[in-house]
C-alpha cells in the first residue's frame, strides 16, 4: 500500500508524536511534590519491549487513515527506538523521530518551566523551549495523585495551529508504562486525529544494541 503525506504537515505531527511520551522536570517545577514524585516513578525499570499501533484519520486533503503497528523499546537511561512494520517510507520518517524520548534530568537544560495551577488532582505546568524553534510553547497536565503526565498541547509560532494529546496509563509490577494516546492535530493544511495504543508490555528484558543503532 503506498501512502503519499504532505511532507511539512507530516514532520509536524511526527515530530509530536516523539515527544508526546516524556516525563517532565525544570527549574521552576524543581521544588514541586508533583516534580519531585515524577522523578521517583519507576525506579526498578530498566527496559522494556512493547507492541504500538498508531492510527491516524485525516481530515484535509489528501484524506488517508494508515495505520502502522510497530514495536517500541526502552533501555535506561535514555534509549529509545520503534520499529514499524508497514508503509515503509512513512516507518521510515516515523523511527527517525518517535523514539526520541529525554530523561526527565534532561528537561532543565532544554526547557523553562512554570508551574501555573494546582487544583489539588490536576497541575499545569507550561514548558518553553530555550532554543527557539517552531513550537512557541507545551501546555502539560499532570495527575497529582499518579505524578504521570494526562495531556499535553504543543503551540506553534505565527499562527501556526496546536496539536493535543490526551493519554492514559497502565501499572504493571508496580511500573507506570502508556497504554494510549489520543491526539487532535489542528495546523494550516493539515487536520487529523491520532490514536495510539501501547500492550503486551516484556518489562525488564534485553535489548540488543542493534535497536538502537538507525
Amino acid at each position: 500500500m503506498a501512502i503519499s503525506f504532505a511532507r511539512p504537515a507530516l514532520g509536524r505531527l511526527i515530530a509530536v508524536l516523539g515527544s508526546a511520551a516524556l516525563l517532565m522536570g525544570a527549574s521552576g517545577a524543581g521544588q514541586s511534590d508533583v516534580y519531585a514524585r515524577m522523578q521517583r516513578i519507576n525506579p526498578s525499570l530498566h527496559s522494556y519491549r512493547a507492541s504500538v499501533r498508531v492510527a491516524v484519520v485525516t481530515h484535509s486533503f489528501p484524506y488517508l487513515s494508515p495505520t502502522l503497528d510497530g514495536t517500541i523499546y526502552f533501555r535506561s537511561p535514555d534509549q529509545s527506538a520503534v520499529e514499524f512494520k508497514t508503509v515503509p517510507l512513512l516507518a521510515s520518517e516515523l523511527k527517525k523521530v518517535v523514539a526520541q524520548l529525554e530523561p526527565a534530568s534532561e528537561w532543565p537544560r532544554l526547557y523553562e518551566v512554570t508551574p501555573v495551577n494546582d487544583d489539588g488532582t490536576i497541575s499545569t505546568f507550561r514548558l518553553v523551549r530555550k532554543k527557539h524553534g517552531r513550537i512557541d510553547h507545551v501546555d502539560v497536565t499532570v495527575d497529582d495523585k499518579t505524578a504521570t503526565v494526562a495531556s499535553m498541547t504543543y503551540v506553534y509560532n505565527d499562527g501556526g495551529g496546536s496539536i493535543s494529546f490526551s493519554q492514559t496509563w497502565d501499572e504493571i509490577d508496580g511500573n507506570y508504562v502508556l497504554k494510549s494516546q489520543t491526539g487532535k492535530v489542528d495546523i494550516p493544511h493539515y487536520n487529523a486525529d491520532v490514536t495510539s495504543t501501547f500492550s503486551d508490555y516484556k518489562l525488564n528484558v534485553e535489548v540488543p544494541d542493534t535497536v538502537f543503532a538507525s
